[in-house]
């Protein structure tokens, strides 16, 4: 019986406990997982796609996987585009000091965002390159890297640890490079403007490209 998994943290994630080590993982919105059996007040069920925990089997309360499991999925594939916005230009953010950010401009189902190409000029990292690159599933909580800040910053803020990898030029693998919110970016599609980062999450988390096994969500057209 399958369900599509629904957020328990504002932050984006479901954790879930994976059968074979006790040990709590997470999943990201969306993905779909085979529900197997109930017992002693637990619902079990496998992984089933996605880049997380794929085949584990996994558990929630019964009283949880009611809430937190849906049998709305995922629509089809989507598109995004970032058109860059001139040469860089310096900012003062208030959460990250002074820096020089290459501008690009996103828009993203009838919606536009100001969004950071590159922050960090000393040849470690240079902007994404024009073209046409893939959008991959959440591949884990970052929230190693905080983003609360921005959060607390935002009224209404949701899935601030979950970052979108990007495949260039089409590649089926994270070449290091993601879609996520912040003032900072190291080469990556940083959402700067704040207040848009919820709909655009909302935007990508509810889309997979069919017969992807849940690994992509769609496509990044960039131009220059």
């Amino acid at each position: 019986m399958d369900r599509f998994t629904r957020r328990a943290e504002e932050s984006g994630w479901l954790s879930v406990r994976l059968s074979r080590t006790g040990q709590l993982t997470s999943l990201c919105e969306y993905t779909r997982v085979n529900v197997i059996r109930e017992t002693n007040g637990r619902t079990y069920f496998t992984i089933a796609d996605g880049l997380i925990s794929v085949g584990d089997e996994g558990s929630l309360t019964t009283a949880n996987a009611a809430r937190y499991l849906s049998t709305v999925g995922p629509g089809g594939a989507v598109t995004v585009a970032v058109t860059y916005a001139g040469a860089p230009a310096e900012e003062v953010s208030p959460f990250k000091g002074r820096l020089k950010q290459q501008w690009a401009n996103l828009s993203f189902g009838g919606q536009t965002a100001t969004v950071t190409l590159n922050s960090v000029w000393d040849g470690r990292f240079q902007p994404i390159p024009p073209g046409m690159h893939a959008i991959l599933a959440p591949d884990y909580s970052h929230k190693a890297i905080s983003t609360a800040g921005y959060a607390s910053a935002t009224a209404g803020m949701i899935g601030n640890d979950v970052w979108f990898p990007i495949g260039l030029f089409g590649a089926s693998s994270n070449s290091s490079r993601y879609i996520h919110v912040g003032h900072l970016s190291e080469g990556c599609v940083t959402v700067h403007q704040l207040e848009k980062w919820t709909a655009l999450y909302e935007f990508l988390i509810s889309h997979r490209v069919g017969n992807s096994a849940g690994k992509r969500i769609g496509s990044l057209e960039v131009r220059r």
